[in-house]
């Protein structure tokens, strides 16, 4: 089977990588329906999900993945792999809280910004330059989440707290996903799974540290282990997975599916229901990103065929 998986993927990469993308977000999509059955406060789901995703990351990873363990785990020593790991640990933390916080329409808004920030992170740390028009995108994005967090309490059924606060953790989440993929590019030979194993557990201790014994256990099992142990775990590795074989582009174009499916799964489930006005500013944050992460991609494949 493996050798099978490993001949597509170098004989068809972008095919691979998009298909592996693709599968990724849609088994992640359900997370934030899943958070809400749970009915946890935010410390002990953050433990839970830290904990049980970090675990079951790096089996993944020992038992399908390595090859010379001891040489590749070096990498995560190194300056990279220590920042790789810090933010795979806020984008865990941020992510939590945000849901907690807020409105799932307005998180998973502010999380689909993060083509905006790979974009900027690229000029840094891959000495790309943005265009006229990707400052376009970043702005009209911007205003997208503005009109979605500014109509954030007409929602029905979402938590009571600060929409503004819900917003910044989404930010925040998104910039700590586009770091992550961006190092994905940069560095190739940084083992990125375990990393990423490191940096949940690391999440995980935090949110079990900040939490009462009463409250640690009160969830049922199925929403635990489905979110830690199958969700969380097999999506980010199958996302890893596709950053290697196709562009960052293709990725976050992809993961932007998320932001579409997630809040109907949470509308239908629990039935936490966005406003119209929710709505048509996620669309706007959609399309506009769509729009610039296409023309992007087709300018390079054009480029291609004329070389």
């Amino acid at each position: 089977m493996m050798d099978k998986i490993n001949f597509y993927a170098k004989k068809f990469p972008q095919g691979f990588g998009s298909l592996t993308a693709i599968l990724g977000v849609l088994i992640l999509t359900p997370d934030t329906m899943v958070m809400r059955f749970s009915k946890l406060e935010r410390w002990p789901l953050m433990g839970w999900r830290g904990i049980l995703m970090g675990i079951t990351l790096f089996l993944i990873w020992y038992f399908l993945f390595k090859s010379e363990p001891l040489k590749k785990l070096c990498s995560l020593f190194s300056f990279q792999g220590i920042i790789f790991i810090l933010a795979f640990a806020l984008n865990s933390i941020c992510f939590t809280l945000g849901i907690i916080e807020t409105s799932v329409m307005i998180v998973l808004t502010a999380v689909a910004t993060m083509p905006v920030f790979a974009a900027l992170l690229s000029i840094f740390i891959m000495k790309e330059s943005l265009s006229w028009i990707g400052w376009i995108t970043i702005i009209t994005a911007m205003l997208g989440v503005f009109i979605v967090v500014t109509d954030g309490n007409s929602a029905v059924g979402h938590p009571d707290g600060s929409v503004i606060l819900g917003a910044i953790y989404g930010i925040f989440t998104a910039i700590c996903l586009a770091l992550t993929f961006t190092m994905v590019r940069k560095f190739p030979k940084l083992e990125v799974m375990p990393a990423g194993a490191i940096g949940a557990t690391l999440s995980g201790i935090i949110g079990f540290s900040l939490s009462s014994d009463i409250g640690i256990y009160n969830a049922p099992l199925w929403t635990l282990f489905s979110m830690g142990s199958f969700i969380l775990p097999v999506s980010f590795t199958l996302l890893l997975i596709a950053a290697k074989y196709t562009s960052s582009a293709i990725v976050s174009l992809i993961m932007l599916l998320e932001m579409v499916i997630g809040p109907f799964w949470v509308w239908f489930g629990v039935g936490e229901k966005p406003s119209l006005i929710m709505i048509c500013g996620a669309f706007l944050v959609l399309i506009v990103i769509m729009l610039h992460i296409l023309m992007s991609h087709l300018k390079i494949l054009d480029i291609v065929v004329k070389d």
